[in-house]
């Protein structure tokens, strides 16, 4: 379903919070402990230290508030090394050495769908800003996460392309990982459904960056549209090489387009792509918007992008409902059931009883440039 996102005026929304978070302050004595488990190293490693600095942010601006300093949240910081095993292990050192309560990340859903049955045990409530794979859903009480499921990103994609850009043969090229997998299955079942064909269909590993042989395939091939769905870095080597190989079939995706990563290696090898992305919009001029690309330009002396906005949002949320448990952390779980329509700089979010987020998503469009716009946007509905 289309829908239209309001700008809205939050100013009295911000006020609010802050007071809020103020007066908690004054009315407890202990602080908060909360773990990250997120890639600052490996495949991963850009849009993991992107989705860090929005949690450092978030932390900060709610310390600068806090009056009394045991009244402050500190973050523990490990490290997942994009992989599941090393995420797993840091899982338990921050359960069992650290004694957290309440966990950030990971990233992916390979190392989020490893680690959910760990803390689920624990009664340790986990939050993914990034965690995609349809699994997530029934991972647990105590897990949730930020960011839509590949259910609904891949079959907004498929109505996307077969209504908007004329459908026809498709190309199917995804990492193989529970992200990948997630997205694609969403995808072919949706454009199937829609009475579209696949033409080819391949996965290839994580950090992967000799495509040949499968531009090779995808030209032999010969799709009327490309639909994509890897890693940043992945993502620019593969469009690079569709380049030089003179495959002109148009490119789609998702949120891995919008990054750093991509456009360093990819800009001005492909004309325009469209991706599906959070709602996550700088020329935004909400209140909420200004604040957050006003703090971050000032602290980190860059704009921030769409991950950086799912950690401050994760963090945020947090902070509501620790206000709202008088920081008691073993409420805190109940109190994200209740978040309806919190306003965030990623959409409006709520959560459904699954621990599953609703909340819009953006289609975008990005010029070889490497310059993105917002073409439409949907809302998640159960």
């Amino acid at each position: 379903m289309k829908y239209n996102h309001p700008k809205k005026d939050l100013f009295l929304c911000i006020i609010f919070f802050f007071v809020s978070m103020l007066t908690a302050c004054k009315q407890k004595s202990e602080g908060i402990a909360i773990g990250v488990i997120m890639p600052q190293t490996g495949v991963l490693s850009e849009p993991g230290k992107k989705i860090l600095e929005g949690i450092e942010l978030a932390t900060q601006n709610y310390n600068n508030s806090c009056g009394n300093p045991r009244h402050k949240i500190i973050l523990i910081v490990e490290d997942s090394k994009s992989n599941s095993k090393d995420g797993v292990s840091a899982l338990n050192k921050l359960i069992y050495q650290d004694k957290v309560k309440i966990v950030i990340g990971d990233l992916s859903s390979d190392a989020f769908l490893a680690g959910a049955p760990i803390a689920e045990r624990n009664k340790i409530v986990m939050i993914s800003p990034g965690a995609s794979n349809p699994a997530v859903k029934n991972a647990g009480d105590y897990i949730f996460r930020d960011y839509l499921s590949d259910e609904f990103d891949g079959t907004v994609m498929a109505n996307y392309i077969f209504k908007k850009m004329g459908g026809g043969k498709v190309a199917l090229i995804y990492v193989n990982s529970d992200y990948g997998i997630g997205v694609i299955n969403a995808f072919e079942k949706e454009y199937s459904k829609l009475g579209g064909s696949i033409g080819y269909k391949n996965s290839f590993l994580p950090g992967t960056i000799d495509f040949k042989s499968m531009a090779i395939k995808i030209k032999e091939t010969n799709p009327d549209i490309i639909y994509l769905v890897g890693n940043p870095t992945e993502n620019g080597y593969l469009v690079k090489q569709l380049h030089s190989y003179k495959i002109a079939a148009p490119i789609a995706g998702n949120l891995a387009f919008e990054n750093d990563d991509f456009v360093t290696v990819a800009k001005g090898t492909f004309d325009s792509i469209i991706y599906s992305t959070a709602a996550f919009d700088l020329e935004d001029d909400s209140p909420i918007m200004k604040f957050f690309s006003k703090s971050y330009k000032t602290r980190y002396g860059k704009m921030p992008d769409m991950a950086a906005g799912l950690g401050y949002d994760v963090v945020n949320i947090l902070i509501k409902c620790l206000i709202e448990s008088d920081f008691n952390t073993g409420m805190v779980k109940n109190k994200l059931y209740k978040i309806k329509d919190f306003p965030g700089v990623t959409g409006n979010t709520s959560f459904d009883a699954y621990g599953d987020v609703m909340k819009d998503v953006y289609i975008k469009k990005m010029t070889g440039d490497g310059v993105s716009s917002l073409i439409e946007s949907y809302r998640f509905t159960n």
